[in-house]
């Protein structure tokens, strides 16, 4: 019998991952969650900025020039579909990558992320869930 690998295993090839296709690219983090920056920790060589879901418009994206906006599936006063329409709204050609715990049917929000901005480049990124009670950080 195989067994499952742990969240800490699964959170340390996120950051590997995301430290390889992050690298050297201009990266917009809209209201950030715990899970996230603590992934982006190992990441090195790009430029991150923090930004609150009502500073993201058309102005905003040219001046930040984002190669990548990361955000939350959902927040208590947001989701992605909200700053989906925003992103079609201004224009916005970057990348879109939503994150959350793993999703059992993630097409269906790609797909709904597809119907509002349609020549958008979005995905989800899958965070797992930390191991809970105390214990070393893993990054």
């Amino acid at each position: 019998m195989t067994r499952a690998p742990k969240p800490r295993a699964n959170l340390s090839k996120l950051v590997d991952g995301l430290s390889r296709s992050l690298r050297g690219r201009r990266i917009v983090i809209a209201e950030p969650g715990r899970e996230l920056p603590l992934a982006l920790r190992g990441v090195s060589g790009a430029s991150i900025t923090i930004a609150r879901f009502g500073a993201i418009d058309a102005a905003f994206l040219a001046e930040q020039m984002p190669d990548v906006i990361l955000a939350p599936l959902m927040s208590p006063e947001h989701d992605i579909l909200d700053l989906a329409r925003v992103l079609a709204g201004a224009g916005y050609r970057g990348a879109l990558r939503a994150y959350c715990a793993p999703l059992p049917r993630p097409e269906v929000v790609r797909r709904e992320v597809a119907q509002i901005w349609p020549e958008g480049d979005f995905d989800i990124l899958d965070i797992p869930a930390a191991l809970p009670g105390p214990g070393p950080d893993p990054l």
